[in-house]
């Protein structure tokens, strides 16, 4: 999820009920044994193997089908979550950034596909799901198609709540598997008997091109059977794959994020982030109390795993840094991104290093609200010692490092092209604005000596949004890690909006942003921008066209929402084995069409 405006919900996909979905945790996984179940007075392990999911199994099994899935009778809308809007602090003095306009070209990419939208998701495990939106998208790309290497890698998609398994030709080998039955969880929602399950959301993904390996990760939130509140205990679950095989099996790990000892809590990990080097598997998480949800900020936590024992099927040793809030005039972050790899090539000097990067987008008095106005640093962050977490007794040392940066500023809602709106009619309310959240660091890639990433921005005239790009080359000296911010600059299109940026290079440097545009003349659409080392080239490409207006349950005050629609909450590129990148985002098909939402994702592959 992620805290919609207070900044905290969990990036929340929501569910239409606000009724997220709830439950105690319950079995793992197909074929394997329940795991234990937590006290209701203590946390347990911090981290623990929980059993383990094959993919074959789960879809040999077949789903269990409602006869009225595609329109269904959804439950009734709840209270919804306290909206906290904008922090009260005033306004930076920085100016908004005014970039130079990048053209606009329409490139359709005939090589890409369209990937799970709303109606797949929502009917996965036989219709036990709820409406959900945005869908938070996660892509992973490796290994060889089961079709054969002439066919490319295999493309894993993950959306809330839901994933699926390609090859780079579009093969799609499997139906819309829900989350909840990847990991072995009780449905979200049994439509038969009406009791809620875990509440499942934020999923990512990512290949190991060194041990080639798959990882996945989601946060799931315990609520009542019967009332579908949300209570503890919290975790994060995490899967790896027992092979290179994307489509084979998994174990499966969980760990518990109540934290009760916390300030405030229990509490849960808001948008589990992952990465990797040499030795280690790292996950980030901004931690908040459950009750009031969301009210109170515990700060960004970090979670550190051996590699090479969570691919052996062990928990090994785990490594938690806790409270790590760390505040320039008055701004903090809960996002601290960790680094991935596109070729399986790390840092393994100062016995190795994981690298992470964050802004400065929201405020530290306020439980982490939106911060208005601009800002002009960003942070640097290392793990170092990481070849420890493989002995019995891991010692890493964290340090990080404000860089002044370029201005980018918290983003303004972005408007979109009109047209049909069944939702939107039915209801009487007028063309909806999109949400494009705050300006958090988005995902980070460690490739060619260098961090790459962008956030979000608000950008004149306009205003309108715009996206603000980093590529920073890190160092550590003496135990403390540094960096110099190697080259930095914006993507802005005329009379247009562009969020959620996805930078994806390969192991050269060279690749993509991945985002979405839309505007007064646009439909949400895909979109891509040529990048190297010397910053972006060419003009915006629109690969895949939107068809029509975001037309969800959350653009509406007649479902508890709106009246901004959700979007995002983020998009994804990654390097696929022969250095194409592989992109994926969320845009506005033409065949998605449930009774309540509309979205879309679109997957396409760029040779740079």
């Amino acid at each position: 999820m992620r805290l919609h405006r207070s900044r905290g919900f969990i990036g929340l996909a929501i569910a239409l009920a606000v009724i997220l979905a709830g439950g105690l945790l319950g079995t793992v996984a197909a074929g394997a044994a329940p795991p234990p179940q937590p006290a209701a007075t203590g946390d347990g392990p911090v981290a623990e193997r929980v059993g383990t999911t094959d993919v074959r199994a789960i879809t040999a099994k077949g789903p269990r089908v409602l006869s009225n899935a595609r329109t269904p009778n959804e439950t009734a809308p709840g209270a919804k979550e306290e909206e906290k809007g904008e922090g009260s602090v005033s306004t930076s003095s920085l100016p908004r950034p005014s970039p130079a306009n990048r053209s606009l070209v329409s490139r359709e990419n005939h090589r890409g596909w369209e990937g799970l939208d709303h109606a797949d998701q929502r009917l996965a495990a036989g219709g036990n799901q709820f409406s959900l939106e945005p869908p938070d998208q996660g892509l992973c790309v490796g290994h060889v198609s089961p079709n054969g290497p002439e066919f490319g890698p295999e493309v894993v998609e993950s959306v809330n709540d839901a994933l699926t398994f390609y090859d780079a030709s579009s093969s799609q080998f499997t139906p819309a598997i829900s989350l909840s039955e990847f990991y072995g969880l009780p449905p979200t929602i049994d439509r038969t008997t009406g009791r809620f399950g875990p509440f499942v959301t934020d999923p990512k993904c990512y290949f190991d091109a060194d041990t080639q390996r798959w990882f996945h990760t989601v946060a799931v939130i315990s609520q009542n059977p019967r009332t579908g509140a949300l209570r503890a205990p919290s975790f994060v679950y995490f899967a790896v794959s027992t092979s290179a095989e994307a489509l084979g099996s998994y174990f499966i790990y969980r760990i518990n994020a109540t934290n009760r000892r916390h300030p405030n809590c229990p509490c849960f990990g808001d948008q589990p982030l992952l990465g990797a080097d040499k030795y280690g598997f790292y996950i980030s998480t901004a931690e908040y109390d459950l009750d009031p949800f969301g009210g109170n900020f515990n700060g960004p936590q970090i979670y550190a795993f051996s590699k090479a024992a969570l691919e052996s099927g062990s928990i090994g040793p785990v490594v938690h840094k806790a409270g790590l809030t760390h505040v320039v005039r008055g701004r903090t972050t809960g996002t601290v991104q960790p680094a991935i790899s596109p070729n399986g090539v790390y840092e393994t000097a100062n016995n190795g290093t994981e690298y992470f990067l964050s802004g400065f987008d929201c405020l530290a008095a306020e439980a982490c609200a939106i911060a208005p106005g601009q800002f002009n640093k960003i942070t640097i962050w290392a793990l170092t010692n990481t070849k420890s977490l493989t002995t019995a007794t891991p010692n890493l040392q964290l340090t990080l490092k404000d860089l002044t940066s370029e201005v980018y500023g918290t983003p303004v809602p972005q408007r979109q092209r009109p047209g049909p709106r069944p939702l939107g009619r039915s209801v009487g309310e007028p063309l909806p604005v999109v949400e494009a959240n705050d300006s958090r660091m988005n995902q980070v890639v460690f490739a060619d000596g260098l961090l790459w990433s962008g956030v979000n921005t608000v950008v004149a005239p306009g205003p309108r949004d715009g996206i603000a790009f980093f590529i920073v080359r890190p160092s550590v000296s003496g135990g403390q890690v540094g960096g110099t911010i190697r080259n930095q600059g914006y993507v802005a299109v005329a009379n247009a909006f562009l969020s959620f940026p996805s930078v994806g290079v390969n192991g050269a440097g060279r690749g993509v942003i991945a985002m979405s545009l839309m505007g007064p003349q646009h439909f949400p659409s895909a979109v891509q921008i040529d990048i190297d080392r010397d910053g972006v080239s060419g003009p915006v490409e629109i690969v895949r066209s939107g068809f029509r207006p975001e037309d969800g349950f959350t653009c509406y005050e007649a479902f508890g929402f709106g009246p901004a629609c959700r979007w995002g909450d983020y998009s994804a590129s990654v390097a696929g084995p022969d250095g194409t990148i592989y992109s994926a985002t969320e845009f506005i098909g033409d065949n998605s069409r449930t009774a309540l939402a509309n979205w879309s994702t679109f997957i396409w592959p760029q040779k740079p």
